[in-house]
């Protein structure tokens, strides 16, 4: 059997996300027939693969990859997803809790540890809310960029200066005429 490249599960996944997003901006009711449906929770739901999804419903498996092309079934298959994702959140967090209390190795514990309390996620998507554990620090005043000024006049250390360049020494640009220039 063979099995779709990494590039084709990435594009239909998108379109799949794509879809879905698309349907919810328009406020359509995801409308498939019964027996696509059926297919797509056993898929889902009960961990079938397509083939033996599309015989337990009395389809083709040609005709259901047929379907699970189209925009509406993908959007189907997507919020199913969901809803299992969903669904689970809670089992799998138990599952990391228990983990934390009972691994007998204290690697597996911290990291269950981190887990729980967010250490180990920049940004956790919990349904549509996302929480972003990122710090910022504001207390060191930096200028951003580089600042250029180019004096043609003879008496460069009298020109203002930014604050923070006071101390460096001042280069005028005739000192600089032999330098070459680098690659």
């Amino acid at each position: 059997m063979a099995f779709p490249s990494k590039q084709t599960a990435q594009s239909v996944a998108h379109r799949a996300q794509k879809a879905a997003a698309s349907f919810r901006k328009e406020k359509k009711e995801i409308v498939v027939g019964p027996k696509t449906k059926a297919a797509i929770e056993a898929m889902v739901f009960e961990g079938k693969l397509r083939r033996q999804a599309a015989e337990a419903v009395g389809m083709s498996d040609e005709s259901l990859r047929q379907m699970l092309l189209k925009p509406h079934v993908l959007a189907f298959l997507n919020q199913c997803m969901e809803v299992l994702r969903t669904s689970e959140r809670p089992r799998s967090l138990l599952k990391v809790v228990e983990l934390r209390d009972k691994a007998e190795s204290e690697r597996v514990q911290l990291d269950a540890a981190k887990y729980i309390d967010g250490m180990d996620r920049g940004v956790h998507q919990v349904g549509a809310t996302v929480i972003n554990n990122t710090q910022i620090n504001n207390t060191v005043n930096v200028t951003p960029g580089y600042v250029i000024k180019i004096d043609r006049r003879d008496d460069v250390k009298s020109a203002p200066q930014i604050d923070h360049l006071e101390q460096d020494e001042v280069i005028a640009l005739e000192t600089l005429e032999g330098v070459p220039d680098e690659d």
